[in-house]
């Protein structure tokens, strides 16, 4: 209560006004750590190392509730006390980008106290993950990029990083030999040259990938592929069975988890096999086309005239085809044991042939599984077919040795 000049008391108006307070010294490196010197939203490295003698750490600690109330304070309307604002639940590691715009009249109706909370624990439990050296084994990580419908969409180190995270890998270290390994096909598929150059270039590059699986650098190999199926097979077969292999499915959707396998309890896809052509029991014949239906149905006319009259078989999904099929790795696994049943029937059935020409429609993951479990001293030479523009299958590529 206050009093006036007359001796007789007022009411003394309560002051609300919250004062900010400084953030301590241990509060400010625990919010480093835990951040890992990266931006919480935007994972911007936050340390200047072109300094000769010294780094410069460039992160600001930023507030989600406003240090202070004021009416130009940002998240300012909380009934938290200045200290509870300094405190480390309240405070998050920003890039000077970041923090300006979170901040400003423009935008920070939508950079909410309950979003940046979000992407505060979100940031802060990846970064656990990734540093739990004990639990995540190194892997060596492949990714080859074509052109696919005309478009080229390689998946990013921030997409590959949470797909490998998911299933307890790391990869993509700084060493040569342990890193990131890329295919890059980018020549027009058009061109007859583009197909043995992409060739060369798979052949090139896990020559690489097997010299740093021998030398013991890491013993996955983690699989990143989007091009034509032609291409994908002839990379499986490189790869091989041999070693543990990964593939990674590519979702129809532009999220940090783009190529992240789907979690489902539900039963794996089946696939079957069956004669397109019933009868034909030519044991003697050297050539067997193969078709491959999962993401459509191949139709029997695409066969090229010269091979109208060999032995024929069909890999199929049970049920309507679609390019969403193997959506789990149950799927994918499910796929891989048709195909080897299927060239399994074709060395039984046909012991003669000497070349397997394959019409395919599967997904990426797929064709690469179809490469991987070719064995080369035992089946036949692998014709890769590519459908052209005006709707004719022609061979590309061949998988032999």
């Amino acid at each position: 209560m206050g009093t006036r000049k007359n001796g007789r008391s007022y009411a003394q108006p309560l002051n609300t006004q919250v004062k900010r307070s400084k953030v301590p010294q241990p509060v400010r490196e625990r919010i480093w750590g835990r951040a890992a010197a990266r931006c919480v939203l935007c994972a911007k490295w936050l340390i200047d190392e072109r300094e000769f003698w010294h780094a410069i750490p460039t992160g600001q600690i930023a507030h989600n509730v406003a240090a202070e109330n004021g009416a130009k304070a940002p998240r300012g309307d909380s009934p938290l006390g200045s200290k509870e604002r300094a405190a480390e639940e309240n405070l998050l590691l920003l890039c000077g980008d970041c923090h300006r715009r979170i901040d400003s009249p423009e935008y920070v109706d939508k950079y909410t106290v309950q979003f940046l909370t979000e992407k505060k624990n979100e940031h802060e439990r990846w970064v656990r993950d990734v540093t739990d050296f004990a639990r995540l084994r190194p892997a060596i990580v492949l990714r080859m990029t074509s052109q696919v419908r005309g478009t080229f969409s390689p998946a990013s180190k921030e997409q590959v990083g949470e797909a490998l995270r998911q299933v307890g890998l790391t990869g993509m270290h700084a060493d040569s030999r342990t890193g990131l390994f890329d295919i890059r096909a980018l020549n027009d598929e058009t061109d007859g040259w583009a197909w043995d150059a992409a060739g060369k270039e798979i052949r090139t590059q896990i020559a690489r990938i097997h010299e740093a699986i021998a030398a013991g650098d890491a013993s996955v190999v983690a699989v990143f592929a989007l091009a034509p199926i032609p291409m994908l097979v002839e990379l499986g077969a490189e790869l091989d069975d041999k070693t543990e292999t990964l593939l990674f499915r590519r979702a129809r959707r532009d999220t940090p988890d783009a190529w992240a396998w789907t979690d489902s309890d539900a039963p794996a896809v089946s696939f079957g096999l069956s004669d397109s052509v019933p009868g034909n029991r030519d044991s003697s014949a050297t050539d067997v086309v193969a078709f491959v239906d999962v993401s459509v149905r191949v139709d029997p006319s695409r066969v090229p005239p010269e091979l109208a009259d060999v032995p024929t078989i069909r890999l199929s999904v049970a049920g309507e085809p679609s390019a969403d099929v193997i959506a789990t790795r149950a799927d994918l696994e499910s796929f891989a044991r048709a195909w080897r049943d299927l060239l399994s029937t074709v060395e039984s059935r046909w012991p003669n042939a000497r070349r397997l020409h394959i019409l395919a429609a599967v997904p990426a993951t797929a064709a690469v599984s179809m490469g991987r479990h070719r064995m080369r001293a035992v089946h036949p030479t692998f014709v890769l077919y590519q459908r052209e523009e005006d709707g004719t299958d022609v061979p590309v590529m061949e998988v032999r040795g």
